[in-house]
């Protein structure tokens, strides 16, 4: 009996201190929330480039030569791409301010259409024309100059935090070469700060987390930029206007889980709807769809080998959490976070309380996924008829783990 309550109370004030400790860390957090936009960057930046610091250090290139080369492939991918894209930007943004007035009365007269149906009266109706007309009208001048004040600190609040995220963002390469630089010794670092029997355990979470967050990271970018490209060209071949900036926007939303093409089809929509072309509106819907589709059955599966399995309603659930709590960049690194939460708690529930070794803990949280089957055709080198193959398989068994990890 004694040694029960002894447990008991272990396991009561461990979960206090456990309590205690989170608090303290969410309190530090929230004080020191400067740095967490550069890190996540900076973060971001080291899951992109490493890849290729790695592969050259294969061929007996320094690590800081191979930063450096890393960070100048980067620096002419983004600089080509900014050279073919921003021409098209710049005058496709130039032609909507232009048709911005006429876009404004035309919805006016659908909301104008849709009531009348309805039998709803909107009352007096704004047009552009009208705005135009009460803001030159000097008896309107006292109540301009009170709107433009209260816009004005608005604004002014706007510009200051759009100027302190550019001016901490600016931090992240730097930081981020650093972090390529010492990585090893970080790695190095933190085996040595972990208690010898410990050791190999930790090491192993660490690469399963390592595997599966930089795959998802990396294969989300990849995607993006996947489904970005082919939002533009569907919408190019279908001539529907603003056909770059919608498909920018499908493929940088398509860094959040089911928002890219929701909300590129959405636009698209309401783009054909107000040109006049609502069977072009609905056509470039079904592209989309068909994008959707094409994303979850053969780019995504292809693209990102290594998945922390993750219900659609965790993911949601944890995107409106960080999106509460951080904005945009809690919705970034929502998903992550809580694949890195449930690749650290899983192994130990496994490996404490069901017993399992790391290999099996492993295998049941992330999830390698098979490349769709192709059909392909190659001659043996007998000249004998061709055969069918499944590329996926090959990669897997190449990248299989001949052993396994003795248990926790």
């Amino acid at each position: 009996m004694t040694e029960r309550l002894r447990r008991t109370a272990l396991i009561i004030w461990s979960a206090i201190g456990a309590v205690v400790l989170a608090g303290v860390f969410i309190w530090l957090a929230a004080e020191i929330r400067i740095i967490w936009l550069p890190l996540v960057f900076a973060g971001g930046i080291v899951v992109v480039l490493e890849p290729i610091v790695r592969a050259l250090e294969r061929i007996h290139i320094h690590r800081v030569i191979g930063s450096f080369v890393a960070y100048l492939l980067a620096a002419g991918f983004l600089a080509a791409a900014g050279f073919l894209v921003v021409p098209p930007i710049r005058e496709q943004a130039a032609e909507f301010g232009a048709t911005v007035p006429d876009l404004y009365d035309r919805t006016l007269e659908f909301f104008q259409e849709v009531g009348a149906r309805l039998g709803i009266d909107l009352g007096p109706v704004w047009t552009y024309e009208r705005i135009q007309a009460w803001v030159q009208d000097p008896a309107n001048r006292e109540a301009i100059q009170s709107l433009i004040g209260g816009f004005g600190s608005g604004a002014g609040r706007l510009l200051r935090g759009v100027a302190e995220v550019v001016a901490v963002t600016v931090l992240a390469p730097i930081l981020a070469f650093y972090l390529l630089l010492d990585l090893p010794r970080t790695k190095r670092m933190v085996a040595e700060l972990t208690p010898a029997r410990h050791r190999a355990e930790v090491q192993h979470v660490m690469a399963a987390v390592a595997k599966a967050v930089g795959g998802f990271v990396r294969g989300q970018l990849l995607v993006a930029f996947i489904v970005g490209v082919l939002s533009s060209a569907g919408l190019y071949l279908i001539d529907m206007p603003f056909w770059l900036i919608i498909g920018i926007a499908a493929g940088v939303l398509n860094l959040i889980p089911f928002v890219g093409p929701v909300v590129g089809g959405a636009l698209a929509l309401v783009v054909g709807v107000f040109d006049g072309n609502l069977g072009k509106g609905l056509l470039a819907v079904g592209i989309f769809v068909a994008i959707q589709q094409l994303d979850n059955h053969v780019i995504t599966p292809v693209v990102q080998r290594a998945q922390v399995h993750l219900s659609p309603l965790v993911i949601v659930l944890a995107l409106i959490v960080g999106g509460s709590e951080a904005g945009l960049l809690g919705v970034l690194v929502a998903v992550p976070l809580v694949a890195v939460l449930r690749i650290v708690v899983g192994h130990l529930w496994r490996t404490r309380v069901l017993g399992e070794s790391w290999k099996e803990a492993e295998e049941a949280m992330i999830v390698v996924p098979a490349a769709p089957e192709r059909i392909l055709t190659r001659r043996r080198r007998d000249g004998g008829q061709a055969k069918l193959f499944d590329v996926g398989s090959e990669a897997e068994d190449e990248d299989a783990d001949p052993g396994e990890p003795a248990g926790g």
